[in-house]
């Protein structure tokens, strides 16, 4: 069977091209338009026997389910079918691939599409392209994330057709644009009733303008470095930054080098947020890492060896490739087997890439502990291990005495070491992150210790310098006692 798709363009009669009057008019075809609502349609139409999907648009519960049960009946109508749509009949048209999926020769005769001409109203040009999307095809996050615009080119956001839609969409942009940002809402282009106004993109869901399927949003670029929500618009700052001659002065001068102290903090400082279970904090000093990542890939861009969509990419195709129970056929009972999966097919990467040690591979400048863990791990996976948790303990013991034996500062240094890197052993043996028990146990002295300096207040003592030893051993078992309550 053939289905041919014709696209009626933006409104306007006479924009309909001879071709699409042709093919509507095909000896023997079952006509059916998307919708009757469309200027001057049953003057196209007329002489024809058609049908419309309103009903179906208004009873459905999901687009999706509007555009499965399209497919079924222009396939169960016969050979010869024709669909008129608002248009050009490409651009968001869901149900052609359903057609073609269903085995359908779809033909389309193409129309003036619905966004050039609300560009046009307008007046907005588009020197270099636009975007073009449906309002519902906006919105959404995580994995329902559908369409994200690049606010630094033109865009056209097509069919607001009621009120609910406009502030969807209201709500979806402002994840992107600023809320003052001026837009133009379209109705009409090209009819004799065409309006544009002008208004703030808060007030998107307060235009006076009547919203129907003709009803479109014009999005002008937004020019300079005004901050956004895109990913597009932080690599524009970040390369001005960087820009010889314009740029920061400082920033100019970062190199992959001089910014390891800097990557460090900042991942310090995500770490502090969480703890601190501050979510407007975190969101910060997030983007203070991502800002990390953005400058170390635009030198790298500057001096060619690879760019941010190089970044994106590698880690795009590391989580998949690492993932398959989740993006292919692997089945797993649990995270234990994500994890036995995850080493197997690091393994896996690195047989073009033969290791000389067991060792290699962990970071040398990770946390010391946190380091001291991680060798741990690895010569326990290579072979070398004691047999029992006791063994582990024993070896404790040994190292503490043989600290307390040391004399002077090098040999000191030493066996504290050793016993530091035992400990991290035996942490790591026991299911304990070292570094995260450390942190945990620096704040809890820190706010024990806030505690003290309160009860010394409440006490009348000037300073904790001079105290008796009982006095103080007093109060750090009240500021104990305290911090349980």
């Amino acid at each position: 069977m053939r289905v041919s798709v014709v696209g009626l363009g933006a409104g306007p009669s006479e924009w309909i091209s001879s071709a699409a009057i042709a093919r509507l008019h095909t000896p023997g075809a079952h006509v059916f338009a998307r919708t009757r609502f469309f200027p001057h349609l049953a003057q196209v139409l007329a002489g024809l026997d058609w049908d419309s999907f309103d009903r179906l648009y208004e009873t459905a519960e999901s687009l999706d389910q509007v555009h499965q049960e399209i497919a079924e009946r222009l396939l169960a109508a016969g050979d010869e079918v024709v669909l008129a749509v608002p248009g050009d009949g490409i651009l968001g048209e869901a149900v052609l691939r359903r057609l073609r999926d269903a085995g359908a020769r779809v033909e389309v005769v193409p129309g003036v599409p619905l966004g050039v001409s609300a560009l046009a109203a307008a007046a907005m040009p588009a020197v270099d392209g636009a975007q073009m999307v449906e309002a519902t095809s906006l919105g959404g996050s995580g994995i329902d994330l559908l369409v994200e615009l690049n606010p630094r080119w033109p865009a056209v956001v097509t069919g607001v057709f009621n009120p609910r839609v406009a502030g969807d969409l209201k709500l979806a942009l402002q994840r992107i644009y600023p809320a003052e940002y001026l837009i133009s809402v379209v109705h009409h282009p090209g009819l004799a009733d065409e309006q544009v106004q002008q208004l703030p993109l808060a007030e998107l869901d307060r235009a006076r303008l009547e919203l129907d399927h003709l009803t479109h949003v014009v999005l002008p670029p937004l020019e300079g470095y005004v901050p956004t929500g895109s990913s597009h618009s932080l690599r524009a700052i970040v390369a001005r930054l960087r820009a010889p001659r314009i740029g920061c002065p400082w920033d100019l001068e970062q190199t992959h080098r001089s910014l390891i102290p800097y990557v460090i903090e900042e991942a310090y400082e995500v770490v502090d947020a969480i703890e601190d279970e501050d979510a407007g904090g975190l969101a910060d000093e997030l983007g203070d890492l991502l800002l990390q990542v953005a400058l170390h890939a635009e030198i790298a861009d500057q001096s060619a060896e690879f760019e941010w969509n190089d970044v994106v990419r590698a880690l795009s195709e590391k989580l998949v490739r690492r993932h398959p129970h989740v993006f292919g056929e692997v089945l797993v009972s649990g995270a234990s087997d994500v994890v036995r999966n995850w080493d197997q097919l690091k393994a896996a990467e690195r047989v073009h890439q033969p290791r000389m040690s067991a060792l290699e591979g962990v970071p040398k400048s990770l946390p010391q502990l946190k380091r001291a863990a991680e060798l741990a791990r690895k010569a326990t996976k290579a072979g070398f291990d004691w047999p029992t948790r006791e063994g582990t303990l024993d070896k404790v013991r040994e190292e503490l005495a043989e600290l307390l034996e040391a004399t002077d500062m090098d040999e000191k240094r030493e066996e504290l070491g050793d016993l530091l890197y035992i400990l991290a052993k035996l942490a790591w043996q026991d299911g304990v992150d070292p570094e995260e028990a450390l942190r945990a146990a620096n704040r809890k002295f820190a706010d024990r210790f806030a505690v003290l300096e309160q009860i010394a207040r409440e006490r009348g003592w000037d300073s904790l310098a001079g105290r008796a030893l009982e006095d103080l051993d007093s109060a750090w078992a009240e500021a104990k006692r305290r911090t349980r309550a």
